[in-house]
């Protein structure tokens, strides 16, 4: 299970299926599930890796002052602040969040086809809590106010899935309108293109450009483990090293 969820969770965030392979007997000898990796002196054929784009704070506020006027702003909102998955983020209950203590618990996904509610999470990892920031409160608690006006005018038609990401009638949003809208906004807002799933990799980028311990970003995002992290946000790392070996300038130089 531990093995199979590593691979999930590359495979979601675009990795090769090369890499997938080597990677997961790499983690099975780690887990020592093996004695040695098999493909070690396999030629595995090249496959292309899904690019990762993430927008910068910049780009993210330009989106934000945009997006804020669209009824589906809470989405992108969630999508940028807490590394959640779309999915996950369609299937919210009002239920799941706990105001007076600031945390979001994902219990609940949206299929693919939006057209039924899983229980649980991709993974074991992925049922998680996570830690909300004042501002995504703020917006979270206005979009509550602005359904529960919705509710009352529809009355009797209102289907009350609790959704926190739902039509006016109270209905699942379908991932493709999601999407449309989210493409829509990308265009109004001047920033560059990007997926959906690349708010998660903007959310990742940012706290680890920020200091934030990768164990933290792991829970946040609901990896199997560290390393899976690691793996996927590599490319941040040399920035980070760059900065440490600063701070240690600034350290010694407090000390002369």
């Amino acid at each position: 299970m531990l093995l199979q969820n590593y691979v999930n969770d590359l495979k979601e965030e675009g990795f090769a299926s090369s890499t997938i392979i080597k990677g997961s007997l790499d983690y099975a000898v780690n887990m020592e599930l093996l004695p040695s990796n098999p493909a070690k002196k396999i030629q595995l054929p090249k496959d292309k890796k899904k690019e990762m784009t993430v927008w910068d704070i910049d780009e993210i506020k330009a989106f934000f002052k945009v997006a804020s006027q669209d009824r589906l702003y809470p989405a992108f909102h969630l999508a940028i602040t807490t590394g959640m998955r779309r999915d996950e983020i369609l299937g919210l209950r009002w239920k799941d969040i706990d105001f007076d203590k600031g945390i979001l618990y994902v219990r609940q996904t949206l299929s693919k086809d939006g057209k039924k509610f899983l229980s649980g999470a991709k993974t074991d990892s992925s049922v998680r809590s996570i830690k909300l920031s004042n501002e995504t409160i703020a917006v979270l608690r206005k979009h509550k106010a602005r359904v529960a006006r919705e509710k009352l005018q529809l009355g009797p038609d209102y289907v009350d899935y609790d959704l926190v990401i739902c039509t006016s009638k109270g209905t699942p949003v379908n991932p493709e309108n999601l999407k449309r809208t989210f493409e829509r906004l990308i265009k109004e807002a001047g920033v560059p293109k990007i997926r959906f799933h690349d708010l998660r990799h903007t959310h990742a980028t940012m706290l680890l450009a920020q200091g934030v311990h990768a164990k933290v970003i792991s829970e946040r995002l609901g990896h199997s483990n560290i390393k899976t992290t690691l793996d996927i946000y590599s490319h941040v790392l040399p920035n980070m090293q760059e900065e440490a070996a600063n701070q240690i300038d600034v350290l010694l130089s407090k000390s002369n």
